[in-house]
């Protein structure tokens, strides 16, 4: 491994491909560019130069070749001086085009310099012109897989991923799943300017750890955003619904080389005595890297590691964070270092993977931690972990986990934070004035800002949660990114798209601020600034930024441009940000376009991301230019220039929290793309509430897909907000927990102040002790008398512990002496019971087992083991031996004996 570090400048290194410039230059370059100063507390331009990974963007005019802006994954663009609160939330930013494409995108587009690339699920790759969103040229790769065995990502199987861009070659590279003689992946290098296919690599083979395992394409699901290194494509794989058999991939193409030399690589994190699950998915996440040979991935459900040391990774690696090192000679992948959080095995049970979440490196650290990694995944509990030694399992005081920050538990995440820095490097000293961030979205949560500082030694990273959005966003919601001018926290906007459930309809991209700002009575708020409606969005989608533009592909196939609209023949009014409004309650807003040339309008409307949309539109008037008196219209009606429609647009909110909604104006103008005017709202109660009142704890497999109730012994977590929605403080009095089975842990103290708009997360916990229906509650109550209640309901199922082994006899039959012969045993736990792995034994002086079950390996419901067993007779004659293996669970510890048999034949 190189790992550059060499005390004068840092590397997010691509190797020779890519520019390697610290992030101390991108600061200095970017407050030059954008004619700023320094922000207070943000220390010296150099003070990151020891740390790895720069945020440094490369290829012409800092394009965006890579999904979330930079191989750390930040989902920060510092060069978008375009991009204000202001210029936002004004009347000039809006819808500049829809172009439709063949096919879902799920991939974020990417900009390489006029040209957008889109990717579709029906395997054709398109350049779009970026500014308008003409169709430059299309590419079909083939036909992709129409998918009957899983309604998650449907109807077809293409290209999944988010692709990437390699400028010494001008290349594009695409994962696609094409149907030629049979279904294979394959990676295109497609010519950006051209679109032609100039490089073409089908994956096949065995991961380099594991012989026994063969890559098969059709149950391999390729979802991680690709990594472009010294030459080298780098994807993950995990599976469609959990269809088995598949395994955890991380799979390598050496598009560096010739097409007569080209090679690719295959490493798997279920090797040794496991063989299938933990994939690699990460909700769409780009694989990360801090520099030349380090690769991150997390993983998902699956056997995960028996309790060790990071340094030492084991072959079954399933619920951790795997750093990978790059065999410079051969290109093979070898694990190097991994976390595993304590409670992994328990995550496996509940079907909550750590891997649903991406690793994200921080863009600034401590001066005794200068290179820091994030990682959350379902289960909500934020890590900050030292990507130079990951923790491994167990590792902490009391066998707890090691990290150097910990949060948590909030809402599940799917997908990665995005961050912003103005200090590189935080101290105890600029801390406090610093503006480091971390935007944190989860599941059917609020939108929540994090500020970093140090702790109170000034040695490890410390994080707070300062803010929250007004409302919460749906599961499939996407990974938020932040543009900005340069460090200048004042320019940030953060841009995410979000949608009301999975199904993705209704979605809509929004802008909020980032900088918090009060509320009215107290308490602070992330307050959105600007919104759009975008069809129906793709699960998890992320936006692209840049030249002052945002980019969103969507399952309904379409790519859509948002930025200026100075051309457009309407102007359009800033957004309409209504007073905070209590639930049942109107305030309004006039909303207005002014003509810029003569156009036919032909119609008004109002369309929301709730439903039933809070919005309503009152009778549009025109007033011609020159003044006059305002007259009803009916549409259509032909404006001249300087000709102005208002109408007045009323907010009624009948829930609390947050919406948001446009006014749409259409018009006989081509291209045909909706003038809206944001409407933004928020729904205010008077006390206290909970997003859920109701939970019902079941196990939730494949997103959804699959509901069973709670085996006894095993745990589900669900997190709930406790919100503040009225204007002024209160105070909680007195608190009223459930019983066992069920657990509450954040709740707030007697005499807490919790302030308007605050969300305290709440994670309530179903553990059943006996089969059966049980019924739990939480109430509490605040200083003005009135209370919230949470009613909790869940099913126990009857413990079951059953190992089988397959087949339950080996039988060798005759061998030569001298010779040997290998059989293997599958080991199923049939059961419903967490169990751990105990000694494992093979009696028999003539059988040998290659491979020994780690003691203390976690071993749950549908996990396998594959045992290999191996004959060596020396002399002629019968050979009897047992194969012992035992496991300990709620019941004790048990034993499951396979006999052997053989015989040597001379």
């Amino acid at each position: 491994m190189n790992s550059l570090r060499d005390g004068v400048t840092s590397a997010r290194a691509r190797a020779a491909l890519r520019a390697r410039r610290s992030f101390a230059v991108l600061l200095v370059a970017a407050v030059a560019a954008a004619g700023l100063t320094a922000v207070a507390g943000s220390g010296p331009a150099g003070a990151a130069a020891t740390a790895r990974g720069a945020l440094a963007r490369t290829g012409p005019s800092n394009d965006e070749v890579t999904i979330s802006q930079d191989d750390l994954r930040t989902g920060w663009d510092p060069n978008e001086p375009a991009l204000t609160p202001a210029a936002v939330k004004g009347g000039s930013f809006g819808q500049v085009f829809s172009t439709a494409v063949n096919g879902s995108v799920y991939g974020q587009p990417l900009v390489v310099g006029s040209t957008l690339i889109a990717t579709t699920e029906n395997d054709w790759v398109y350049g779009l012109d970026a500014a308008t969103g003409a169709v430059l040229w299309k590419t079909s790769l083939g036909t992709p897989y129409h998918i009957t065995t899983c309604t998650d990502l449907v109807p077809n199987i293409g290209v999944t991923s988010t692709p990437v861009y390699d400028p010494s070659s001008g290349l594009v590279y695409v994962l696609a799943l094409v149907h030629e003689t049979s279904w294979q992946w394959h990676l295109f290098g497609i010519n950006v300017s051209t679109g032609a296919i100039s490089y073409k690599q089908r994956l096949a083979g065995h991961p380099t750890n594991d012989a026994h395992l063969t890559f098969s394409p059709l149950p391999q699901d390729q979802r991680t955003g690709l990594l472009l290194m010294n030459g080298w494509v780098y994807a993950g794989f995990a599976s469609h619904c959990d269809h088995g058999p598949y395994a955890g991939y991380v799979a390598g193409f050496n598009v560096g080389s010739t097409a007569s030399t080209a090679r690719t690589t295959l490493w798997t994190d279920e090797a040794d005595v496991s063989d299938e699950k933990g994939g690699i998915w990460q909700s769409g996440g780009g694989i990360m890297s801090d520099g030349s040979g380090r690769i991150f991935v997390t993983s998902g459900n699956g056997i995960s590691p028996a309790p060790g040391p990071g340094t030492q990774p084991p072959g079954e690696l399933a619920e951790s964070v795997i750093r990978l090192a790059v065999n410079n000679a051969t290109g093979a992948l070898s694990a190097q270092d991994f976390f595993s959080p304590t409670n992994a095995p328990s995550l496996d049970a509940s079907d909550i993977d750590y891997g649903a979440g991406g690793p994200t490196g921080l863009p600034f650290g401590t001066a005794t931690y200068p290179d820091e990694v994030m990682q959350a995944g379902k289960d909500g509990r934020i890590f900050i972990l030292n990507r130079d030694n990951l923790g491994g399992r167990e590792q902490g005081p009391g066998s707890t986990d090691q990290f150097l920050a910990e949060g948590g538990p909030f809402a599940g995440q799917w997908g990665h934070p995005a961050f912003f820095a103005d200090a590189p490097a935080l101290t105890t000293g600029n801390a406090p004035s610093s503006n480091d961030y971390m935007i944190y979205v989860g599941k059917s949560d609020f939108m929540r800002e994090f500020k970093f500082g140090v702790s109170a030694s000034g040695d490890k990273p410390a994080f707070t949660d300062v803010a929250n959005s007004t409302f919460t966003f749906g599961f499939g919601s996407g990974s938020p990114t932040i543009t900005s001018t340069g460090i200048d926290a004042t320019t940030g906007v953060i841009w995410e798209v979000h949608s009301n459930d999975g199904s993705g309809s209704g979605a809509f991209l929004g802008a909020w601020q980032l900088l918090p700002v009060p509320r009215s009575g107290g308490g602070v708020k992330i307050p959105e600034i600007w919104s759009a409606p975008i069809g129906t969005s793709s699960k998890f989608s992320v936006a692209a930024t840049n030249n002052g533009m945002v980019y969103v592909g969507t399952r309904d196939g379409h790519v859509l441009g948002f930025g200026l609209t100075g051309g457009a023949a309407l102007a359009r009014g800033g957004s309409a940000q209504f007073q905070d409004t209590p639930v049942g309650l109107s305030a309004s807003k006039q909303v207005s376009v002014t003509a810029t040339r003569t156009v036919t309008v032909t119609g008004a409307s109002v369309s929301a991301a709730a439903i039933p949309a809070p919005f309503t539109l009152g009778a549009v008037t025109v007033t011609r230019h020159g003044g006059g008196t305002p007259v009803s219209v009916k549409f259509p009606v032909t404006l001249s220039t300087g000709d102005v429609l208002r109408a007045v647009a009323r907010f009624t909110p009948s829930t609390v929290g947050g919406a948001d909604g446009v006014v749409s104006f259409t018009t006989a103008a081509r291209p045909s793309v909706p003038v809206a005017v944001p409407l933004i709202g928020d729904g205010t109660r008077t006390g206290l509430y909970v997003t859920n009142p109701s939970l019902s704890f079941v196990i939730n497999e494949h997103d959804g897909m699959l509901i069973e109730d709670v085996p006894v012994g095993v745990y589900v977590p669900i997190v709930d907000d406790l919100v503040n929605g009225g204007a002024k403080p209160v105070t909680v009095t007195s608190i009223s927990a459930p019983a066992d089975p069920y657990r509450v842990s954040g709740l707030p103290k007697p005499g807490t102040v919790i302030k308007p708009g605050e969300a305290i997360p709440l994670r309530a916990v179903f553990e059943p002790e006996h089969a059966g229906a049980a019924s739990g509650s939480l109430t509490i109550t605040v200083s003005d008398g009135t209370s919230v209640s949470v009613a909790m309901t869940g099913t126990g199922l009857r413990p079951v512990t059953r190992f089988t082994a397959s087949p339950s006899v080996v039988r060798f039959g005759p061998v030569p002496v001298g010779h040997t012969a290998t059989r293997m045993i599958r080991v199923d736990n049939h059961g419903n019971q967490p169990s751990v792995m105990g000694r494992s034994g093979l009696s028999g002086g003539a059988f040998g087992a290659p491979l020994r079950i780690p003691e203390g390996l976690p071993v749950n419901a549908d996990n396998s083991l594959v045992l290999p067993v191996v004959f060596h007779p020396v002399k002629a004659g019968a050979y009897h031996g047992t194969y012992q293996v035992t496991w300990t669970d709620r019941f004790g510890t048990h034993s499951l004996l396979v006999p052997i048999t053989g015989a040597g034949v001379g």
